[in-house]
């Protein structure tokens, strides 16, 4: 009989935590992510991982704290997540035009992409390969460098001059900030 009561007071606090933070959370993720969709997403995984380890919840001094870092560190991983996988990528930029018409979303969804093929098309022909070699190939810097016979610290100097280009021709052509976002992200 104790481990029932003691279950239950378990399940109140975490139902407390969650009517308490449910709004929060959602918005801070919602204003990283800038997409409803992500935001549903992070939330969940949250809130469930939050279910899973409920006994530490009474011993964190600092929820708010807690749960702010654990907002900004899911959300973060989802953007870098989203922009290695080209469906959330889709989705992201599906959400970031901002357009009843189906059909036309589309159209500047395959404009985006048109966009970044171009700015990539510009950068220098080393640049080009270490973009390629990251995004496309899924490489990570150790690999890029060893490939190259270049340093692992040349090779992020490449890459982060890369996004910082492409970001700038995306924001030029006016992009939406949110796959400006994924694309800086990503590479922190």
């Amino acid at each position: 009989m104790r481990v029932a009561t003691l279950n239950q007071h378990q399940n109140f606090e975490f139902e407390k935590v969650f009517e308490d933070y449910k709004r929060r959370v959602y918005a801070q993720v919602y204003a990283i992510a800038k997409s409803q969709y992500a935001a549903e997403e992070v939330t969940q995984e949250i809130f469930i991982k939050l279910w899973m380890n409920q006994d530490t919840l009474k011993s964190i001094n600092n929820l708010d704290g807690y749960i702010y870092t654990m907002v900004r560190n899911y959300s973060l991983n989802y953007l870098r997540k989203a922009a290695s996988d080209s469906r959330l990528v889709d989705e992201l930029l599906r959400v970031a035009v901002t357009n009843d018409n189906n059909t036309e979303s589309r159209i500047q969804v395959a404009e985006c992409k048109n966009l970044i093929s171009k700015a990539v098309s510009q950068l220098s022909p080393q640049r080009q390969i270490v973009y390629r070699m990251s995004k496309e190939e899924g490489l990570n810097y150790d690999e890029i460098a060893g490939h190259l016979n270049l340093s692992k610290h040349t090779v992020k100097n490449h890459l982060l001059a890369a996004l910082s280009f492409i970001n700038s021709y995306l924001t030029k052509n006016g992009v939406h900030p949110t796959l400006i976002a994924i694309l800086t992200f990503y590479c922190l």
